[in-house]
């Protein structure tokens, strides 16, 4: 069989599978120099078109076997199959891989052997799989794909792209639904070929801006505070609604837990929780308890601007007062101005609505944020910014604005491939008076990231290790 008739047959294959074949690419097939080795075979569907490459193609018109050979490419849509051998049947829309294959679609790369996949369903199974899903670097042994999600058995994920991870999560079981959440089940958490701790089942949130803590322990010291661990749980007690502990020890401070109820809505999530929270300039503060309510960041109609309202209410206690805390939200993000290449503005503004039950006091705050950042080269960055507050009176330190007015700028300066420092400096316009001067060093530990703050006003040192953010 000449080479056209290969070709020819592909075509043929995939018309019955498939369906009509665009006419332009039966004339272009026939017209292919004999001397080229790649043939290409390519049939349509009004909204699902095929293509099939090989060095070699035939098909049984009366079973519906179809056969590849040598550089197989299978694409549907934005999906694609890679192999060297491939055999399947356009009766049943499946295709058969006993070799090493590559499976590519948006949110997923794997590599691994005897493949079945049916294009009808968009389901399939694989084995000794290694790949990527969503942002987790996975391994398994078996491995089922679905159109919303992905089954690993005897698995592994993590996301340290070395060839030998820093850490990982083994599971007898592990689901992912890229862009939504990952279940583990009987789960176990390696630091390198060490068992750290173990569960029965572990959930986290792969949504943009939701995702929790770490999934392994962050260590890190303060001069208030000491030395500080801390772990984020988080376990599923049904398909939105979770269970999550985030636990921490402070050598100054003792045991400082957080616990809570957490449910995933499409448009809208809302959590029950209470326990000891640290804001960013170690003011304390115990909910008991707190409901929040979150709705998700949304587009305001065709314009370049993300809307987010949030809503909580709760029970605050610091040293010396309690009050029934309502704090009501709602914020407006513009998508960044590229002013050009390297120079880039962001802009956001907002109202937040405050009450207490302590001193029957209701606030009304309105915000405004800027910030213009500017890429000089690949190792040094600088941005300045403006902060406003509309009325920076608050009943407690936590979380309060000190500064009504502020600007503030600084640099990052990447020194080699694992050292970074940074300088931010902060400016009250009220006052007239230069306030926070903070100086960090940032030093890569491979799949870890240290950080070392010394904040000169506060004269407070601050060091910390967690995973670094992929």
């Amino acid at each position: 069989m000449n080479n056209n008739n290969k070709v020819i047959l592909g075509i043929l294959a995939l018309i019955l599978a498939f369906g009509s074949v665009v006419p332009g690419n039966v004339a272009a097939a026939g017209k292919k120099d004999d001397t080229k080795s790649q043939k290409t075979a390519k049939a349509q569907k009004p909204t699902a078109p095929i293509v099939i490459e090989g060095d070699e193609l035939s098909f049984s018109d009366e079973t519906g076997d179809v056969y590849a050979k040598g550089k197989v490419v299978v694409t549907n849509q934005e999906q694609t199959i890679e192999t060297e051998k491939m055999e399947g049947n356009t009766k049943r829309s499946e295709v058969w891989i006993k070799d090493q294959f590559t499976f590519t679609e948006p949110d997923a790369k794997l590599d691994g052997s005897n493949m079945i996949y049916n294009y009808d369903s968009r389901t399939g199974t694989m084995e000794a799989v290694k790949g990527k899903v969503d942002r987790e670097i996975v391994s398994g042994k078996n491995v089922y794909v679905f159109p919303d999600e992905v089954i690993i058995h005897n698995g592994t994920a993590t996301r340290c792209p070395a060839k030998i991870p820093d850490y990982h999560v083994s599971a007898e079981k592990i689901e992912i639904w890229p862009g939504k959440k990952m279940i583990a089940y009987n789960a176990k958490f390696w630091i390198k070929n060490t068992v750290i701790f173990t569960l029965p089942k572990y959930q986290k949130s792969l949504k943009k801006g939701e995702e929790g803590e770490s999934d392994f322990p962050s260590v890190g010291y303060d001069n208030d505070d000491g030395l500080r661990i801390t772990q984020y749980l988080e376990y599923p007690l049904s398909d939105k609604l979770s269970a999550y502990a985030d636990i921490g020890y402070y050598s100054k401070r003792g045991f400082k837990p957080i616990f809570g109820l957490t449910d995933r809505e499409q448009d809208y999530s809302w959590s029950l929780f209470q326990g000891d929270f640290k804001d960013a300039n170690n003011y304390w503060i115990t909910k008991e308890p707190e409901l929040s309510f979150q709705y998700h960041p949304r587009r305001l109609g065709t314009l370049p601007v993300t809307y987010q309202f949030t809503a909580s209410y709760g029970k605050w206690t610091d040293s010396a007062k309690s009050s029934w805390h309502q704090d009501y939200q709602l914020y407006f993000t513009r998508d960044p101005i590229q002013l050009n290449k390297s120079l880039t503005l962001n802009l956001g503004t907002g109202v937040e609505h405050i009450r207490e039950s302590y001193d029957n006091s209701s606030n009304t705050v309105y915000k405004f944020d800027t910030l213009l950042d500017k890429q000089w080269s690949p190792r040094f960055n600088t941005w300045a910014g403006y902060h406003f507050v509309s009325n920076n009176t608050s009943l407690f330190s936590y979380n309060s604005v000190s500064n009504s007015r502020e600007l503030f700028a600084g640099f990052t300066y990447k020194i080699d491939s694992v050292n970074t420092i940074g300088i931010n400096r902060t400016y009250n316009m009220q006052t007239h008076t230069y306030e926070d001067l903070d100086y960090t060093w940032y030093r890569n530990l491979h799949c870890w990231q240290a950080t070392l703050t010394y904040r000169a006003k506060q004269k407070e040192t601050r060091f910390d290790i967690s995973l670094t953010r992929w």
